[in-house]
C-alpha cells in the first residue's frame, strides 16, 4: 500500500470516527448491546454468575470479531473525557479495556467496508470469558480478530508460530509481542488462528485514568485493514495444543486449586495459592484491594493482580 493509499484510509477512519457514538459504546450497560446492535443473546452452557451470557450476530462473514464488555471499573468511571492534543484527538476513560475494541469492530470496521461476525462477551477481566462457550453453529471462520491490546503491537498467545507472525509483520505490519490472556485464548475450538490487535489505549487502563491517543487507534485499524485485505478468503488453520499459559489453570482445575471468594461471592474465584480473587481483585487474607495489600512485599504492592500472580508462580522476576 502506497503512502497516498495509507493516508486515504487513515482520513477515511478519521471521518468515520464519532465522539458521541464512542461515548455510547463506552458507557452502555453490557446487557443492552444485544438490542442496540441487533444481536442474539445466549446463555453460557455453564452458568457462573454474574458472567453467564454472550451476544452474537452472524453477519455472513468468514472472520469472527470479538470484544469483551466487562470492565474492572464501576459504570460511573466509564464516562469518557475527550480532549485534543497536538497529536490529534484523545480521551480518558476506565472502560477503554475493551470498550474501545468494541467500538472498532461495531462501528469503525463496518464504515471502512469490512464485515465481520460479532461476538461480545463478559467475564474476561476475571479470566472467565464467556467466549469459551461460543457455539459457531457449524460456521467455519478464516481467523478471529480482537482489539483488546494496549499499545501498538499484536499478540497471538497459543496461536503464534513463525508463518503466522510473518503474515502479521510483513509489508509494514505491526510487531508481534507477548501477552497473557484475552477472549481469543479460549476460542481454540474454532480451529483457526486468533489475533489480539493493539488498539492504542495505555496508562493505568484498569482505572478511570486509562487513556488513548486515537491517532494510534486509527493507525492500528488501518494496519488491520491491510492484513484483512491480503488474507481474506484464506483459512488460517490452527491445530489445538496444550497451552502453558499463565492462566491455563483457569481452564484446567486439576492444575490449580480454586476456592469461592468470601468477599464478593464468586464461585471458584480465588487461587488458593495466591489468596487473591480474580474477580474483585482483593486479597482474602487482609480483605483489601491488591494494590493496598500488605501480605506481599513492598515491591509487589503496586503491581497488577495478574503481575503478582505471575511473580508468585515464578513466571516473572519481581525485580
Amino acid at each position: 500500500m502506497s503512502r497516498r493509499s495509507r493516508n486515504t484510509v487513515y482520513r477515511k477512519l478519521r471521518r468515520a470516527y464519532s465522539q458521541d457514538v464512542l461515548e455510547q459504546v463506552l458507557t452502555r450497560p453490557e446487557t443492552d448491546f444485544g438490542f442496540a446492535y441487533g444481536m442474539q443473546t445466549f446463555e453460557a452452557e455453564e452458568a457462573r454468575a454474574p458472567e453467564d451470557y454472550y451476544h452474537f450476530k452472524n453477519n455472513g462473514s468468514r472472520v469472527l470479531a470479538t470484544a469483551h464488555l466487562d470492565t474492572v471499573v464501576r459504570p460511573k468511571e466509564r464516562k469518557p473525557h475527550f480532549f485534543r492534543t497536538e497529536h490529534g484527538p484523545a480521551l480518558t476513560s476506565g472502560a477503554l479495556d475493551d470498550r474501545l475494541g468494541a467500538y472498532v469492530i461495531l462501528e469503525l470496521l463496518p464504515q471502512a467496508g469490512v464485515t465481520c461476525d460479532w461476538l461480545l462477551t463478559v467475564g474476561e477481566e476475571s479470566c472467565r470469558s464467556t467466549a469459551e462457550w461460543f457455539n459457531p453453529q457449524g460456521k467455519d471462520y478464516d481467523w478471529i480478530i480482537e482489539f483488546d491490546r494496549a499499545g501498538t503491537d499484536v499478540v497471538m498467545y497459543q496461536y503464534e508460530d513463525a508463518a503466522t507472525t510473518r503474515l502479521v509483520e510483513e509489508d509494514g505490519g505491526p510487531r508481534v509481542g507477548d501477552g497473557s490472556f484475552s477472549d481469543i485464548a479460549v476460542l481454540e475450538h474454532l480451529g483457526v488462528k486468533g489475533f489480539n490487535w493493539g488498539v492504542g489505549y495505555g496508562g493505568n487502563y484498569h482505572s478511570k485514568d486509562g487513556y488513548a491517543y486515537l491517532t494510534d487507534t486509527f493507525s492500528m485499524v488501518r494496519k488491520y485493514l491491510k492484513f484483512h485485505e491480503r488474507n481474506y478468503g484464506t483459512r488460517l488453520v490452527h491445530e489445538s495444543q496444550k497451552w502453558e499459559s499463565v492462566f491455563y489453570g483457569k481452564y484446567d482445575k486439576s492444575r490449580t486449586h480454586y476456592i469461592d471468594c468470601p468477599l464478593c461471592g464468586v464461585e471458584d474465584g480465588v487461587d488458593a495459592d495466591l489468596l487473591v480473587c480474580d474477580y474483585c481483585e482483593k486479597c482474602i487474607e487482609c480483605r483489601v484491594d491488591m494494590n493496598d495489600c500488605y501480605c506481599y512485599s513492598d515491591s509487589l504492592k503496586k503491581q497488577s493482580t495478574q503481575t503478582v500472580a505471575m511473580i508468585h508462580k515464578g513466571w516473572l522476576d519481581s525485580a
